[in-house]
């Protein structure tokens, strides 16, 4: 009689890998839509020197005249009421007589398109390009 000395072999377990990549799929998807981004915050506060000679002055901060439609279609300059025709006009003499003009322009959610491109002509004609006046363009009152 013959003896076998070699171990049996035993089956190598199955680990179904298609399902556990669905379940991290899952996973992953969950973590991302749960997770808050929160600002970095000051663990150590710390004073900077500061200079009275050295470094300019605090930058001036930016003011703009503001350009308005309110809801019954009227439109103002720089709070002053002005006829959209002479709308152009009156942008060009504040501007010479202001060097370094900025606008913006504020509009009413009932502003009629038409108003608006009217408003966007009279600047282009006034020599201010539409991308540097920014629009806000909101309910009355807020």
């Amino acid at each position: 009689m013959a003896m076998n000395l070699r171990p049996k072999r035993r089956p190598v377990p199955t680990i179904p890998i298609v399902s556990l990549i669905d379940i991290m799929v899952i996973l992953l998807i969950f973590f991302v839509a749960t997770t808050t981004f929160e600002k970095d915050r000051t663990h150590v506060k710390i004073t900077l020197p500061e200079s009275k000679s050295l470094g300019g002055a605090a930058a001036a901060a930016e003011v703009r005249v503001a350009i308005s439609i309110d809801e019954k279609q009227n439109v103002f300059l720089d709070g002053k009421p002005v006829e959209l025709d002479m709308l152009a006009a009156a942008i060009t003499t504040m501007k010479e007589t202001t060097p370094g003009l900025k606008l913006e322009l504020q509009a009413d959610t009932t502003a009629a398109l038409g108003k608006l491109v009217k408003v966007w002509d009279a600047l282009r004609e006034a020599g201010y390009s539409i991308n540097d006046v920014p629009a806000r363009i909101q309910r009355a009152g807020k």
